[in-house]
């Protein structure tokens, strides 16, 4: 009786083990599977803003732009004043003219929104310059001060050819309750969500490295993402 009642134990043991591992490796995928969601929604922004003449961002003005970045659905705890977070991803021009991977990236605090009480704003920022996208590589950074947000121009035929927007170091977009159009949101922090690109790439990585490793592999969402900034940027996009 003792002698089987021991050779039942490694069995049970086996058990626990092998029905574990499922479960883990169910977690991972639906972790990858929110981080596709932002990447997703930001998609749906970027298609909605270009789908209008009215609102949609200059063409040639993304076209010289070294970087985007883009969030949807930023969350407004408070009525009046900050408690604003949202999660989006940004993408670097690389030295072919092509766009990089995308990197996840938070924003926090700060002042935006197109109607006072609005629950929520789909944030885009614009970056003309190189300098600035080093600035956000290097550290988290508050817009405001030596790096200020810009209200960017929206339209066709918004940009004014004798302005150098180069020089701008963040041209910044925001839409809430349906309207959209350039805002300041001087005030706002960007810092890099790690968790984010881990639960994408499947493992520990950095921004620089999304940004410049060209091999990197990525889900079929990022190549979705990138053919609508490409098409965007030579106006040659259509959602339909």
């Amino acid at each position: 009786m003792n002698f089987k009642s021991m050779t039942v134990l490694p069995v049970t043991a086996v058990l626990v083990v092998t029905t574990s591992m499922p479960t883990m490796a169910a977690t991972d995928v639906q972790k990858q599977a929110n981080a596709e969601k932002i990447i997703h929604s930001a998609q749906n922004v970027l298609e909605e803003i270009l789908s209008d003449p009215k609102t949609q961002i200059p063409s040639d003005l993304l076209e010289q732009s070294q970087g985007i970045a883009i969030f949807p659905g930023v969350i407004q705890a408070g009525f009046f004043f900050g408690g604003r977070r949202g999660t989006g991803v940004m993408m670097l021009r690389q030295e072919d003219g092509t766009w990089s991977n995308p990197a996840f990236i938070n924003i926090t605090g700060g002042s935006f929104g197109l109607q006072i009480g609005a629950k929520s704003s789909d944030i885009v920022l614009v970056f003309p310059n190189r300098d600035t996208v080093n600035e956000v590589m290097s550290s988290s950074f508050e817009i405001g001060g030596s790096v200020t947000g810009t209200a960017g121009p929206v339209g066709s035929t918004a940009v004014d050819p004798t302005e150098d927007y180069s020089k701008s170091p963040i041209l910044t977009y925001a839409r809430s309750s349906g309207l959209f159009g350039g805002v300041s949101i001087d005030g706002s922090k960007l810092g890099f969500n790690q968790g984010k690109n881990r639960d994408l790439y499947g493992q520990s990585i950095t921004p620089r490295r999304i940004f410049r490793d060209p091999d990197l592999e990525a889900p079929v969402v990022v190549d979705s993402l990138r053919q609508v900034l490409e098409e965007s940027e030579t106006g040659t996009f259509s959602r339909f």
